[in-house]
C-alpha cells in the first residue's frame, strides 16, 4: 500500500491499461481514477476508458452513451485499443448514436405500435447502411462477441418491429397481424433463431372460427375467439363437418367461443365465485363469533365455580 503512494499518474494509467488487457474492468476503472488523482498526462484517455467501462455496464442507459461520446471527443484520438480490440473512434461513435436511437425506439409505448415499429424499421436501415457487415465493437469488447454486426442488428430490429406491429394490429385486423408475424418469423430465421413463437402466432392470427354459442364468425384464435374444452357428441361432430367456418377444433376436444361470450361467461363465473366466497367468509366469521361466545361462557362458569 505504501508503494502505491509513490507511483506517478502515468504509471497508474499504464496499470489500468494492463488490467483492461486482463479483462479486470472494475479494477482498471479504479486505477484510472487513481491516475486522475495524480494528475496523469493521459487524463483525457483515462476519462474515456472510465466512460467506456461504465457504458459496458449500462448499455440500456442513454446518459452512459452520451458520456462516452463526450469523453471520446475530448481525447481527440482517431483510433485506440481496448484490450486486443482495435477501435475506430468514428465507427464506435456511430454505434453509440444508433444505440441511443435503439433505446428510445424500444422505450416507445406499445399502444402506438405502428410508430414504434416504423421507428425500429428506420433504425434497422441505418444499421445496414452505416455499419453493414462490420462487427459491432461494443458487443465485442463487452461480451467477446465478434458475430454481432450491423447487418445482424438490422435483422433483429426488423423482427422486433414486425412483432410489435403484429401484436398491436391484431386487435382490429387479425389478417394483417398474421402477415406481420410471418415477416417477423422470416427475419428470426435469417439470424438463426427458430422463430417458433412468431410462427405460432402467425397461424393463430390467421385462423378462423365461429362461436358455438352466438354463431358469430371471428379471426384470430386466442385474441378474438378461444378454444374451450368440451365434450362433443357424434351428432354435433357430423354436423360440424359441413360447416365452412368451424365451431370446434379438428379433434373435437374443444368448441370455439368468441371473446365477448367467453368474457361474459368468465365474468359471471367470477361473480358467482365471489358470492360463494363472501358467503363462506361470512358464515366462518359467524361461527368464530359463536365459538368465542361459548368459550367466554365456559370461562365465566369456571370462574364462578372456583370461588
Amino acid at each position: 500500500m505504501g508503494f502505491k503512494l509513490f507511483k506517478s499518474g502515468d504509471q497508474l494509467y499504464d496499470e489500468g491499461i494492463d488490467l483492461i488487457n486482463r479483462k479486470e474492468y472494475g479494477n482498471a476503472k479504479g486505477k484510472f481514477n487513481d491516475a486522475l488523482s495524480k494528475d496523469t498526462s493521459k487524463a483525457a484517455m483515462a476519462r474515456m476508458y472510465i466512460a467506456l467501462i461504465d457504458l459496458n455496464n449500462n448499455r440500456g442507459n442513454v446518459s452512459s452513451y452520451e458520456a462516452f461520446i463526450n469523453a471520446l471527443d475530448a481525447c481527440g484520438q482517431s483510433q485506440f485499443k481496448f484490450g486486443l480490440t482495435e477501435i475506430d473512434a468514428e465507427a464506435i461513435k456511430t454505434e453509440c448514436t444508433l444505440g441511443i436511437e435503439e433505446i428510445r425506439a424500444s422505450s416507445m409505448v406499445d399502444y402506438d405500435y405502428m410508430a414504434k415499429g416504423q421507428a425500429m424499421i428506420d433504425l434497422a436501415a441505418k444499421y445496414a447502411s452505416m455499419i453493414g457487415d462490420a462487427p459491432l465493437k461494443l458487443d465485442e469488447i463487452a461480451k467477446g462477441n465478434t458475430q454481432a454486426t450491423g447487418t445482424r442488428e438490422s435483422l433483429i430490429l426488423q423482427a422486433m418491429a414486425y412483432e410489435c406491429m403484429g401484436t398491436g394490429v391484431v386487435m382490429k385486423d387479425p389478417k394483417q397481424g398474421s402477415e406481420y408475424m410471418q415477416l417477423a418469423y422470416n427475419f428470426r430465421r435469417q439470424i438463426g433463431d427458430s422463430g417458433d413463437r412468431d410462427l405460432e402466432l402467425m397461424k393463430c392470427y390467421a385462423k378462423s372460427g365461429k362461436c358455438w354459442l352466438c354463431g358469430r364468425p371471428a379471426n384470430g384464435e386466442g385474441v378474438h375467439f378461444m378454444a374451450v374444452r368440451s365434450n362433443i357428441s357424434q351428432m354435433f361432430r357430423d354436423r360440424e363437418r359441413d360447416n365452412l367456418i368451424k365451431t370446434a377444433d379438428s379433434g373435437f376436444g374443444s368448441i370455439y367461443v368468441c371473446m365477448p361470450c367467453y368474457s361474459a361467461i368468465s365474468n359471471r363465473a367470477d361473480d358467482i365465485s365471489r358470492g360463494y366466497y363472501n358467503q363462506a367468509v361470512s358464515e366462518m366469521r359467524a361461527m368464530e363469533a359463536r365459538l368465542q361466545a361459548e368459550i367466554a361462557a365456559v370461562r365465566s362458569e369456571m370462574l364462578i365455580r372456583s370461588r
